[in-house]
């Protein structure tokens, strides 16, 4: 019997169309493997051998035209992807702003906003109008994507705050929460903080470029935290596809994960996800 995935984070590029600033030479970060993605993806470059079924992915935005982030959503849907996408929306826009984004993002792929605050960005996080944009998320029943550092006490807190006063609103923490090796045990403490809120999710992924000199043991040492703290049901296993690439292939990822032998397996790689992120409509 076949191992279900559901993968709820990767990223489809159209390179020479869209904009990805981030992705070319002379945009930041200035990654040495960067060159090894510099080309079009698709879902037909998701290869699985045998011992694994894929049965459902998330695109999550990736820089395509971020000014007109729709944009996006229109070309994967011209590419015919039957999967549900993550779109880009600045949470900390005035609200009439924010709303009017939202409503030029309406779309049937679209299930949920990232917007990234990591390091200086992080203070965005903080702003008096990210309430009121929440609670609009949380109206129209999309989900919020937090990229933040997790060991950052305010942002956690104030994650904290959001997590409770909208608590029908799905927040599902990208990358692990940043987690590296140095940041550990206050990313632990900070877990625990969120662990009441059973809205708050963790996605584990992007190992190849929090921790670059990653292994087996530091994945296990982090996702069993992380069922630890928040149980099986709300913590996910995702590829990061195809920044994946720096460290391994697509396949190999799941591969990985299949070496941990961790608990509830099953629901860590596609039920939770699948639960998450399907589109109902």
């Amino acid at each position: 019997m076949t191992q279900r995935i559901f993968d709820p984070h990767v990223h489809f590029f159209a390179y020479a169309h869209g904009d990805y600033h981030w992705l070319k030479r002379e945009g930041a970060p200035f990654w040495p493997q960067k060159k090894r993605i510099q080309r079009d993806f698709s879902v037909a470059d998701l290869q699985l051998g045998a011992d694994f079924t894929l049965l459902g992915v998330t695109h999550v935005e990736a820089g395509f035209d971020n000014l007109h982030p729709i944009q996006e959503l229109h070309w994967l849907q011209s590419q015919h992807f039957s999967g549900s996408a993550i779109s880009f929306a600045q949470l900390d826009l005035p609200s009439e702003e924010f709303s009017a984004a939202l409503t030029e993002l309406t779309h049937p792929l679209l299930r949920g906003i990232r917007d990234i605050t990591e390091g200086e960005d992080g203070k965005r996080l903080l702003a008096a109008s990210v309430r009121d944009n929440l609670a609009l998320l949380q109206r129209h029943g999309l989900l919020w994507e937090a990229q933040f550092d997790v060991s950052d006490t305010r942002l956690t807190q104030a994650l904290v705050d959001y997590a409770q006063n909208f608590s029908e609103l799905s927040i599902v923490i990208n990358h692990a929460g940043l987690v590296t090796r140095d940041n550990f045990a206050q990313w632990q403490n900070n877990l625990l903080l969120l662990a009441p809120y059973p809205n708050v999710h963790l996605k584990c992924s992007g190992w190849e470029i929090i921790q670059p000199d990653f292994d087996i043991a530091w994945q296990k040492q982090v996702i069993e935290s992380a069922i630890t703290s928040f149980s099986s049901a709300r913590v996910m296993l995702a590829s990061n596809f195809p920044l994946c690439l720096f460290a391994c292939s697509y396949e190999e990822v799941w591969q990985g994960y299949t070496q941990l032998q961790l608990p509830d397996f099953d629901a860590l790689v596609y039920a939770n996800a699948q639960r998450l992120y399907k589109l109902t409509s």
